[in-house]
């Protein structure tokens, strides 16, 4: 797809730039398909004197950016990612969509927000530096509730850790289809058939082959059941069957 390209060769011209500058470059807010594409092209095109990584802010960060730099050269995440604070009244009312439509209602572009993270007193949006001041000055109401943008710094915030769902299951492989219908908790076939109608993504890419491959780590997403990751392969039974454990995101 162009848009694939394009965002491909964004990431090559930051590595190249990074090299030729002695510098370090930045390309995002990333989706986690949009850094798989490029992982995949820049992993042998780096070259070896040129670190490079992804980073949202926090650990557990959906939406990251590519951070190049030289080897002997430290990134400054607080110069790349900013991290805004959001109170006001009632804000626990308001959801993720409604600060990201307030967000995208100035103008700003989505490659420019990164991950946000509403609490019940607060909101942690990760955003680029640039847009600070903007934001600062324009973002005073969501909806009808009047807010309050503060910045922080990386050290200074806290995100808890996204609430999972443990399910232990056994599969009689570790297939697509198999993971899919110890996640949803459906037959096989009817896993086998989500898969050909388009309907399960592995890794945020639509999948096709209900035969591919699963390890542990990958993620699962199944339209009407939910987000899954495959958090641990715990071996074979007795009965030749694969002991895993699956986590849904809730």
């Amino acid at each position: 797809m162009q848009d694939d390209k394009l965002i491909i060769k964004k990431a090559l011209d930051a590595i190249n730039l990074c090299e030729r500058q002695y510098s370090v470059k930045s390309l995002g807010f990333l989706d986690p398909r949009e850094r798989m594409l490029i992982e995949r092209e820049i992993r042998f095109a780096a070259p070896s004197d040129i670190k490079w990584e992804f980073f949202g802010g926090y650990d557990e960060a959906e939406r990251r950016m590519l951070i190049c730099r030289p080897e002997y050269v430290e990134a400054n995440y607080d110069e790349i990612i900013t991290v805004l604070e959001i109170t006001g009244r009632d804000i626990s009312k308001l959801s993720h969509r409604d600060f990201l439509g307030s967000l995208m209602g100035l103008g700003i572009k989505r490659e420019n927000i990164g991950d946000i993270a509403p609490m019940p007193d607060k909101c942690y949006v990760f955003i680029k530096p640039a847009m600070l001041s903007y934001v600062g000055e324009n973002l005073t109401k969501i909806g009808r509730h009047g807010v309050r943008v503060t910045r922080r710094n990386l050290s200074e915030i806290i995100i808890p850790k996204k609430p999972v769902k443990p399910i232990a299951a056994t599969v009689s492989s570790l297939r697509l289809d198999c993971a899919v219908s110890a996640a949803a908790g459906i037959a096989r076939g009817k896993a086998a058939d989500m898969i050909k109608s388009e309907n399960v993504k592995l890794n945020f890419e639509t999948a096709k082959n209900s035969s591919a491959a699963v390890k542990e780590g990958d993620m699962l997403s199944i339209r009407g059941f939910g987000r899954f990751r495959l958090s641990e392969i715990r071996g074979t039974t007795r009965k030749g069957r694969v002991s895993v454990i699956i986590d849904k995101y809730i």
